[in-house]
């Protein structure tokens, strides 16, 4: 529920902050005085449009500060989408909303910067408001099925709805793209045909280009090569204008040592160091001659390779950067071209699947047509007992459901295919008519307020605002809509605005709004009122004057029967 309200710069308000208890709640004042003003106040709370002329004159900026502590119900789903935003909550709920003489606006929940949409969507959770001009609550198609559907409690019934739906709209939408993609699959084959014919061509080996490139360095400079191997060739076994060889060098060389050794012992090793050395000098040398024999210059095997190169790097330049990412790039294309060749295959399985899906959704919603219609008739006599309690007794409220067309799938919704209409007639022999459109102010006012006492022990918001809801309404009626107002305030926070003397001594609250004149300027005050001062205003609101004593005595006896309970405090 709403417990505090700090309101500071708005309108004719320079500085109002307002302690509120449960229970019924009354601010009265004469006409023109500012109680539009808290409305107003507390709707920029809930996220309605903000205006620069809501600003104080000679101020900057208007605040408005609401404190809320939540019951359970409404706690769980408040924390929910404070989580979803990344807002923190602890045991109670903190909102603000600035507004300054530029006509910009700024929000906050607990602290941390919010938008004026999700104001909205928070406020949904928290307050509800209404009028006899309500043109944003019960008044609502989709308020109206929503109010049948939480009496009913087909919560259960509706996410199982809601479920079906979901995959259905999601299969339906997949089945469209498939159908009109049809085109498109068709450009896609031949594009994945000839790009799988292209790679397949060449047919590219994986450590293929390593390989090719080192073939091209060899053939590239097969000259130089066996010009430096033939060099090596010479030097090693001699000819080299008559020259000797390192070979043959080396063998005198060992020879001698080999001499040398057989006068001291200690020599040995080098002989056996040059033995080792001649005998790799011989291999290295017939390995030379061997390699040249087989080398040969090879124009066309050089133009074979760069001709494979050209075409491997073609594919690079196209496909990947890499051979093996050609060849990954080649896996999933035929992955894609196979998928797409079971078009078909997969269209039916979608259909398939849609049917099955359609089925179920719609033995869903045919449960939850029932269950509404039932629903639907008791709501309706309820109600209309409510309104025979509020001097009404012709009255007659329907609440008709109906299933929309359902040609192509259009009737489902992720509620239902239902439309709910609430229908009402005040007088006997009238036709029934969409409520809306046929109850005068009072006839309006009363009618909401029987609304709201059948969905009492069901609402999900713990503070309910009504304004002036007893426009139009007198006598044996208004004491009536006091009356249930009063046991309507037992299960929720109330807070009213009002100008009925029954209304006001069944408050357990009762704030006095007057407009006051400070120096050169007039403010807007509100006050909380003691035994005395509700019995004055109580007087005041009966149509006489304060000082008149019957009105004085009459207002006594109104809230001797109201409920006795401390009223709010104003700081």
């Amino acid at each position: 529920m709403l417990t505090e309200l700090s309101i500071r710069g708005i309108a004719l308000m320079d500085e109002v902050h307002l302690r509120l208890g449960p229970g019924l709640t009354v601010f009265t004042g004469e006409t023109g005085a500012g109680k539009s003003i808290l409305l107003d106040a507390i709707g920029l709370l809930l996220g309605q449009r903000a205006s620069a002329d809501l600003v104080r004159k000679g101020v900057d900026a208007g605040r408005v500060e609401a404190l809320f502590r939540l019951s359970p119900a409404v706690r769980s789903r408040v924390e929910a989408r404070l989580q979803d935003w990344g807002i923190p909550y602890d045991e109670d709920l903190l909102i603000v909303r600035e507004v300054h003489s530029s006509g910009r606006s700024t929000c906050r929940i607990n602290g941390h910067m919010a938008t004026v949409q999700m104001l909205r969507e928070l406020g949904a959770s928290l307050v509800q408001q209404h009028g006899q001009h309500d043109h944003h609550g019960l008044l609502q198609a989709e308020e109206q099925v929503r109010a049948l559907d939480l009496y009913g409690h087909h919560g259960e019934l509706l996410a199982e709805v809601a479920r079906w739906h979901a995959e259905w709209t999601d299969l339906r939408r997949k089945l469209s793209q498939m159908r009109l993609d049809e085109q498109e699959r068709a450009r896609r084959l031949d594009m994945l045909r000839f790009q799988m014919e292209e790679i397949e061509r060449v047919h590219p080996q994986p450590g293929e280009e390593e390989a090719l490139r080192e073939q091209r360095q060899l053939l590239q400079h097969v000259e130089r090569i066996a010009e430096s191997l033939q060099s090596a060739a010479v030097a090693l076994l001699g000819g080299a204008r008559g020259g000797a060889g390192a070979l043959a060098l080396m063998a005198e060389a060992a020879e001698q040592v080999a001499s040398a050794s057989a006068y001291d012992a200690r020599i040995q090793e080098a002989s056996g160091m040059l033995e080792t050395a001649q005998v790799h000098a011989e291999e290295a040398a017939h390995a030379i001659r061997r390699y040249l024999d087989r080398l040969e210059a090879d124009p066309a095997e050089l133009e074979r390779v760069e001709s494979r190169l050209a075409q491997i790097r073609a594919l690079e330049r196209k496909y990947g950067a890499t051979i093996d990412d050609v060849l990954a790039y080649l896996q999933q294309i035929r992955e894609e071209y196979n998928r797409l060749q079971h078009h078909e295959q997969e269209a039916e399985a979608l259909e398939t699947r849609l049917e099955a899906c359609e089925r179920r959704l719609a033995l869903a919603c045919e449960r939850l047509h029932d269950q509404r219609t039932e629903t639907a008739r008791r709501m309706a006599a309820e109600i209309e007992g409510t309104l025979r309690t509020l001097s009404m007794p012709s009255a007659r409220f329907e609440i008709r459901v109906e299933r929309m067309a359902a040609g192509d799938g259009a009737g489902y919704r992720e509620n239902g295919f239902d439309q709910v209409q609430f229908l009402f007639c005040a007088n006997r022999g009238e036709e029934l008519r969409p409520l809306a459109k046929v109850a005068s102010g009072g006839e309006l006012s009363r009618t909401l307020l029987a609304m709201k006492s059948a969905l009492a022990e069901v609402d999900e918001v713990d503070t309910l605002i009504f304004d002036e809801i007893d426009t139009g309404v007198s006598g044996e009626a208004m004491l009536a809509i006091a009356e249930q107002m009063a046991q309507l305030a037992k299960r929720h926070q109330v807070l009213c605005v009002t100008h009925a003397a029954p209304i006001a001594a069944a408050a357990a609250n009762h704030f006095e709004i007057r407009k006051e004149e400070v120096g050169d300027r007039t403010t807007t005050r509100v006050h909380p009122l003691d035994e005395p001062g509700r019995i004055r205003e109580v007087a005041r609101l009966v149509g006489a004057g304060r000082a008149d004593e019957t009105a004085i005595a009459h207002a006594r006896a109104l809230l001797a029967n109201g409920p006795s309970r401390d009223s709010g405090q104003l700081a």
